[in-house]
């Protein structure tokens, strides 16, 4: 009932619109969720035998996927969002890596079932190799069957030496088809496979809005952190602010240009530096005109700070 009327209510509020808002797969969602919770409630009202009890306990399984919604809720949860993200964008090139797979397994398996049946065929009239023929059978008797036995061997399911031991009295060019399989599979189709996914998920990692704007607020927060620290560091005084002097000793140590350098700020000029950092120029420094000023000059001038400064000029 709660899910309902907060659908009710998101309605009313934004009409057809909710439909047309960046987060309408997940309304849709919802809507398909609350559908399926009233036909479970429909069907106990309606019949209580077992036969309907099973099929209200299986409307209940969707009902489990609202789960989901924590990648969305939980921010907090930035790699278990980022991870199903990506499996659900990866879904389209999982599905051309399954038919490639598919191919290279018909391909193959169609020339060992034709070996091993040519030889079976052959050898049906020899009574001691029944035993070894039956086995094979059983392994790559049916086109289906030998697909199924590379996959296991493709995927370490048996050991494919087994496999390639129990087709040696087939010849050796079924042995090396086995071999050159294993090795086509292992060293090149799956590693290709797993650069694709891993490039993908490279690209799609830096194309996600959310996450690049998660990354950039902790990155100023870690900055922020940083520069209280030295500043802490700088006010041997506890005064709570820094003086030119203190600002020109600090300067000279190696440690605090090697910090202040790594955010990409030049420590050439330091009197000009201090000057763009005493705001109210007391000739003090305090808290929140270090960190600021810090953060403004950190990294290379935008298009639109050059901009501002030309108006300024004018």
């Amino acid at each position: 009932a709660i899910f309902t009327l907060e659908q009710i209510i998101r309605f009313v509020a934004f009409r057809w619109m909710i439909f047309a808002k960046h987060e309408r797969f997940w309304n849709i969602f919802d809507m398909v969720i609350v559908f399926f919770s009233w036909v479970e409630i429909v069907i106990r009202l309606a019949w209580a035998d077992s036969t309907t009890s099973s099929i209200a306990k299986l409307m209940k399984l969707p009902r489990i996927a609202r789960m989901l919604r924590l990648c969305r809720t939980a921010r907090f949860l930035t790699s278990l969002r980022v991870m199903v993200t990506l499996i659900a964008r990866s879904l389209k090139s999982l599905f051309w890596v399954l038919a490639v797979l598919f191919s290279i397994l018909f391909v193959f398996s169609l020339i060992l079932t034709q070996g091993v049946t040519d030889y079976v065929n052959a050898a049906s009239t020899e009574v001691g190799t029944a035993r070894e023929d039956s086995e094979m059978l059983q392994k790559f008797g049916s086109l289906f069957k030998t697909m199924f036995s590379l996959c296991q061997a493709m995927t370490n399911g048996r050991d494919w030496g087994e496999y390639g031991q129990m087709l040696s009295p087939v010849g050796l060019d079924a042995v090396v088809t086995i071999v050159v399989f294993i090795f086509f599979t292992s060293f090149s189709v799956v590693n290709i496979v797993t650069g694709v996914f891993v490039d993908g998920a490279i690209e799609m990692s830096k194309a996600d809005r959310h996450l690049a704007l998660e990354k950039k607020h902790r990155r100023k927060q870690q900055t922020a952190c940083d520069l209280l620290e030295l500043l802490i560091e700088i006010d041997a005084d506890k005064r709570g602010w820094i003086s030119r002097s203190d600002f020109m000793a600090a300067i000279e140590r190696p440690d605090v240009q090697d910090f202040i350098e790594s955010l990409e700020i030049s420590t050439g000029q330091t009197a000009v530096l201090f000057q763009v950092l005493d705001v109210n120029g007391d000739e003090r420094v305090d808290l929140v005109e270090f960190v600021d000023g810090m953060a403004l000059l950190q990294g290379e001038a935008k298009t639109a700070d050059i901009q501002i400064l030309l108006m300024q000029v004018r």
